[in-house]
């Protein structure tokens, strides 16, 4: 109770504020407060994700939302994809294991989401063999962010195969934005800590930065059964980026690499057999990417971009297995207990080449073009009884034409061929209408395609002993087809520059159809057996999203967002991973020039049965060192309002409030 009077308390604080900053907006629609000289509060927010055109938002005819570098360092986070939950619509949370972090879009699935494409700086970062995004394996620290931008919506026309709900473009902050150096600290009373540093240089046309972080996470305390967890993880991550700017081109490096040991509760199988070590997993993983831009007119620019992305996986089960168990999958025969080990082993690589040309054609229309290859593997004794693989070609077209004053045409298409899935072309159309230069009404209409992966295609799975000995095998027979959805969107954006407000309103629709439900299981053993295949559904899904974003002349910052979501299935499982409302609320408030309040608070209802409510609060003391030289300090209080379990009945805590401090220094 006293948690939900500080919310009060908290909510009143900002009310004020904003009662004194509506005293003075003006809402003439032709009107711009042009008494700040402040450049945020004049200035016209851009935007690069829905067309890869650098556009006005208010152009834009998809839904959108931009998280920037001031919303990303006051909200205090530590880990990235923890920013999403301030997108409406988006729901994190961690599922199997501390280290198994989910980020989804309109639900529909529990673990190891699928349908949404994330891209860091234009590189996908999904995985390879099994389409998952492993968020504590990126090689990314959150302090390197320089914004992200969520397109709302399927938008398979710029970004292909896997844009299915959403595409997540996390930008990173350029080096010349970092010069210096700077530490970070962070230390919580359940045994969570992070430790950051970076230096970034300048040489002539040349900067660069490079980062480095270290990451525990203590994780869940008991599970359903009152016993103790076993999934805790802790990493390692390094990241190095090169740029170099000239007036007509543009060059870029990122290196980036990875380690993360996560421990993972101990496995019990049939008849009796279980795990008898705290079994651990291992994931190293690096990347490299080059990018190289070119104004080759004054109207024509051209870009290539070149990436490549490992991941290696291993866990080690040291296992007894019951006689009965033996003999049912291995085909031994046994009289007692049989003692030994095997290994779940999993390499993923992808490989990608793009050549993109960006036209300015006339003064109201600009058209930008991509050619590309992807190669995706993965290698697995224990998955795929081998190493697969799957190429795909694609060609892209996106368009933006300005019909006078008030009307932006933004349409495009991609057609791609995949070995495995076949052909398929994924269009879009929008068109803005430009109410002024600050306020829009949009519609969209987009299709996308999720096409199998290469779990769905090419599984043979199967035990290993280290004796030699092989378990029967389940695997894939005519593999899975390709899930398809048609979106329709009304929108409305309306955005004050002297005010640094700004709200957006979507209204949508989704058609899905054949999505894929089947989970992959062992046979029961003795034979040799095919998955279950071909277990689809076909849903709609109904829904309201609201987003409101104030910067305060006083200093003080609120985001607020509401997403309200109908799902028309009868599928328990569907509906159990998918929440009908979700609320945030963030505020920052100062108390003084150096202290700052600061908090949020995050609702979910019925994801997997049950709701959830919790408040993060800290305040913050910000100080000045001399020169460029500043620091900020400060402590909080993090608190579970709603008493259940996270999403899995088996991810308990012991207590629902922990304490945290936190410090950076810059110079």
């Amino acid at each position: 109770m006293m948690m939900r009077w500080f919310c009060f308390v908290f909510c009143m604080l900002f009310g004020l504020n904003a009662w004194a900053e509506l005293e003075n907006l003006s809402f003439d629609l032709g009107v711009l407060d042009s008494s700040f000289d402040d450049d945020f509060f004049n200035s016209i927010p851009v935007v690069v994700t829905p067309s890869k055109i650098a556009q006005p938002r208010v152009d834009v005819s998809s839904s959108l939302s931009v998280l920037d570098g001031d919303f990303i360092r006051r909200i205090n986070m530590q880990y990235v994809e923890d920013l999403l939950q301030f997108v409406p619509g988006f729901a994190v949370f961690p599922y199997k294991a501390s280290s198994q972090k989910i980020v989804s879009y309109h639900g529909t699935q529990l673990e190891e989401y699928r349908r949404i494409q994330v891209l860091v700086n234009g590189r996908s970062v999904y995985s390879a063999g099994k389409a998952r995004v492993e968020w504590a394996t990126l090689p990314l620290n959150i302090e390197d962010v320089a914004r992200v931008e969520v397109n709302r919506g399927p938008n398979a026309a710029s970004y292909g195969i896997n844009s299915f709900f959403a595409v997540v473009n996390i930008i990173t902050r350029s080096p010349l934005e970092t010069l210096g150096d700077s530490i970070s600290a962070y230390s919580s009373a359940r045994g969570d800590y992070r430790l950051y540093g970076q230096h970034s240089g300048l040489n002539g046309d040349w900067s660069y930065r490079a980062s480095v972080s270290t990451n525990n996470v203590d994780g869940f305390d008991t599970d359903n059964d009152g016993e103790e967890r076993h999934d805790g993880h802790g990493s390692n991550v390094g990241n190095v980026f090169i740029q170099k700017e000239t007036a007509t081109s543009f060059f870029d490096l990122d290196v980036g690499a990875s380690s993360l040991k996560a421990n993972i509760d101990p496995s019990e199988y049939a008849a009796g057999s279980y795990d008898i070590n705290d079994p651990v997993r291992q994931t190293d993983r690096e990347h490299i990417k080059l990018s190289y831009s070119k104004q080759v007119t004054s109207n024509h620019e051209i870009k290539v971009q070149y990436y490549y992305d490992r991941a290696d996986q291993n866990e080690y089960h040291s296992v007894v297995l019951t006689p009965g168990f033996y003999a049912a999958f291995f085909g031994g025969s046994s009289v007692t207990n049989v003692y030994d080990s095997y290994v779940v082993d999993l390499v993923e690589t992808r490989q990608d080449i793009e050549l993109q040309s960006t036209w300015e054609v006339s003064d109201n229309l600009r058209v930008i073009s991509a050619a590309g290859y992807r190669l995706d593997e993965a290698n697995s004794e224990h998955y795929f009884s081998g190493k697969v693989s799957d190429e795909v070609f694609r060609l892209s077209s996106n368009m933006e034409y300005r019909m006078g004053n008030s009307w932006v045409i933004n349409t495009g298409a991609m057609l791609e061929n995949t070995q495995m899935g076949g052909t398929f072309l994924s269009p879009k159309f929008g068109v803005t209408y430009k109410i002024s230069e600050q306020e829009a009404v949009r519609f969209n209409v987009s299709k996308a395609i999720r096409t199998p992966d290469l779990s769905d295609q090419y599984f043979k799975w199967h035990y290993v002993l280290s004796n030699g000995e092989s378990s029967y095998t389940t695997y894939a027979d005519q593999g899975e087809d390709a899930e398809k959805i048609t979106s329709y969107e009304i929108g409305y954006y309306h955005y004050w520059p002297g005010q640094g407000l700004s709200i957006d309103a979507k209204l949508y629709h989704d058609e899905i159809k054949d999505m894929v439900l089947s989970r992959k299981y062992f046979s029961q053993g003795g034979v040799d057996a095919a998955l279950e295949e071909g277990v689809v559904e076909n849903i709609d899904i109904n829904g309201v999203e609201f987003e409101l974003d104030w910067r305060f002349r006083s200093g003080a910052m609120t985001r607020f967002t509401y997403a309200y979501q109908d799902t028309q299935t009868d599928n328990k499982r569907i509906l159990d991973s998918t929440s009908p409302v979700m609320m945030s609320f963030f505020g920052s408030q100062p108390l003084t020039e150096q202290w700052f309040l600061n908090g949020y608070y995050w609702y979910g209802e019925k994801l997997n049965g049950k709701d959830y409510e919790y408040l993060n609060t800290w305040l913050s003391y910000k100080l000045s060192l001399g020169g460029y030289s500043k620091a900020t300090m400060g402590f909080g209080m993090e608190a579970r309002l709603d008493g259940n379990a996270l999403v899995s009945r088996h991810n308990n805590l012991d207590k629902d409030t922990f304490y945290y401090v936190f410090s950076n220094v810059t110079f």
